[in-house]
């Protein structure tokens, strides 16, 4: 067996016993120290990126929030910008209703920044009106076509469709409220002015429970149509005949024939 170094025997237990203190040492430091709190969202990014620190120091300074909005188009993929993609749909929201009377700009907050309580918000105010309107409506057009199934009634004050509607889900919410509602109306009026929507509703809800009623006013109205009380016996047969005629014609919501044919007796 060869012989060892001179002093070789001797160092190696000695650094072992170095490095086993040092790694005591760090261990115990290490143990000790307090834990770092995680950054806030966004502060990653804005230390790693200069452009939006200089979005942000520009909103936060002058007021400025476009350059935030740039940067936030160009990083959409970015699921860390989530507080700075609510600061812009706050901050854009609150414009909008405080200068802009169209709902326009709550249309493009509610598709831009749908995930934002900004953009659900814009949604629901754009509902709020889109649903005003219709209740507005008792007898009108887009109360038919929403109890129909159509999607016009959807439409928002400027005519744009309304993002993020679920309109089979509103039609069971409010579907019995409107009917309720068209069918007191029609039975206040009579069917006078608004045989158009009886005929309507006697021919697409023949089995609602109001049906009898509504059908008991619209026959009153057509004999009172065909027998005028003031007028001679030319007149009072040729609104007879008028209301026999236009009576078996009678569409949903058309109610022209008995008008047009009744001004020439």
């Amino acid at each position: 067996m060869a012989d060892a170094e001179p002093g070789a025997s001797a160092g190696a237990p000695a650094r072992r016993s170095v490095l086993a203190a040092w790694l005591l040492v760090a261990a115990c430091r290490s143990a000790a120290a307090p834990a770092v709190p995680p950054p806030p969202p966004g502060a990653v990014a804005a230390a790693v990126d200069p452009a939006l620190a200089e979005a942000v120091a520009s909103w936060r300074g002058a007021d400025d929030i476009e350059p935030l909005a740039r940067y936030l188009e160009q990083h959409g993929d970015d699921d860390s910008l989530g507080m700075w993609r609510e600061v812009v749909a706050l901050h854009r929201y609150d414009r909008a209703r405080q200068i802009d009377a169209s709902a326009q700009p709550l249309r493009d907050i509610a598709v831009s920044y749908p995930d934002t309580v900004a953009g659900q918000v814009a949604t629901a105010t754009l509902l709020d009106d889109v649903l005003a309107s219709l209740y507005g409506d008792v007898p009108g057009p887009k109360v038919i076509d929403f109890l129909e199934g159509g999607r016009a009634w959807a439409a928002d004050a400027d005519g744009g469709p309304l993002p993020g509607l679920d309109a089979e889900a509103l039609r069971r919410a409010h579907g019995e409220a409107l009917r309720a509602l068209l069918a007191a109306a029609l039975l206040d009026d009579g069917c006078d002015s608004t045989m158009g929507y009886c005929t309507w509703w006697l021919t697409r809800l023949a089995s609602d429970p109001r049906s009898p009623d509504i059908a008991a006013a619209a026959k009153q109205t057509w004999y009172r149509r065909g027998h005028p009380p003031w007028q001679g016996g030319d007149h009072a047969r040729c609104a007879l005949r008028c209301a026999k005629r236009c009576r078996e014609r009678a569409t949903p919501l058309d109610d022209r024939c008995y008008s047009g044919c009744y001004a020439k007796c």
